[in-house]
């Protein structure tokens, strides 16, 4: 049961993105999905509170005795991520790609919850009590530190999640409770520059100096963000430290 309720949600996302990308008005195209478990009582899920955020939820705060965390990496094609490496603004196809990529995310989400539910199993959505604080500039539900406990990758110099598709994408989760042996962080960096300081290419492709080796500065990043929120309403985004470098796509993983 443990290996079918895996390959089931697997299968069922591959499945319903390609279907997706058929409806028409859909611009959009993604790569093959990466999917992960994430141990939802783990010791490192607990430590969220002090690495992302004192109020982080925790997946037991969206589904009591909540087992794992579902969590999924929807890579973009080669093809958009160039339309968005020249300029400082986020370019036309990627403010769509967003837009786009969060409608399939609430329907594919959905889909997956109803799912669960019909085998026997549980699943909860982390919705609006998850949302974006303005004040900390973080999320109370990060997608992307679940997708790194649940071994879909590590964290970039570029804040990113680095797969091994690369960063080129976009990560979705939810909590459930199915038999599901949860995966495990990896044990390897992704990052070129954390594994031997010889890469550092996104700090130069950030346009508001919001990367450095130092850290991350949230304010300068965010400030972009809304730059081109205001040129695309509904789309905060940038992604210039995601295109144009190595991590965007691998040509072999570095590992």
């Amino acid at each position: 049961m443990f290996f079918i309720m895996r390959d089931l949600i697997t299968g069922t996302i591959s499945a319903f993105v390609k279907a997706y990308e058929r409806r028409p008005g859909t611009a959009t195209r993604w790569g093959d999905p990466l999917a992960g478990f994430c141990d939802a009582n783990s010791d490192l899920v607990q430590g969220l509170k002090q690495s992302v955020a004192p109020d982080h939820l925790m997946p037991s705060d969206l589904l009591p005795d909540a087992t794992v965390v579902v969590v999924y990496f929807l890579p973009f094609t080669r093809e958009l991520a160039e339309t968005n490496r020249s300029g400082t603004a986020a370019s036309p196809d990627w403010a769509r790609a967003y837009a786009e990529t969060n409608a399939l995310f609430a329907e594919l989400n959905d889909h997956l919850v109803d799912l669960i539910q019909f085998h026997g199993g549980r699943a909860a959505l982390p919705g609006t009590a998850a949302g974006f604080s303005g004040t900390l500039l973080k999320s109370r539900w990060s997608h992307r530190h679940f997708a790194v406990l649940a071994g879909l990758g590590t964290f970039g110099m570029n804040n990113m999640l680095l797969t091994a598709s690369g960063c080129c994408g976009r990560v979705s989760s939810f909590a459930a409770d199915i038999p599901v042996t949860p995966d495990k962080p990896l044990s390897e960096e992704f990052c070129l520059y954390k594994r031997s300081g010889k890469c550092g290419k996104c700090i130069s492709r950030c346009p508001s100096g919001a990367l450095s080796p130092e850290g991350f500065d949230r304010e300068r990043c965010f400030a972009v963000c809304m730059e081109n929120e205001a040129r695309y309403p509904g789309c905060d985004v940038c992604g210039k430290c995601v295109t144009g470098v190595p991590c965007s796509f691998w040509d072999s993983v570095p590992f």
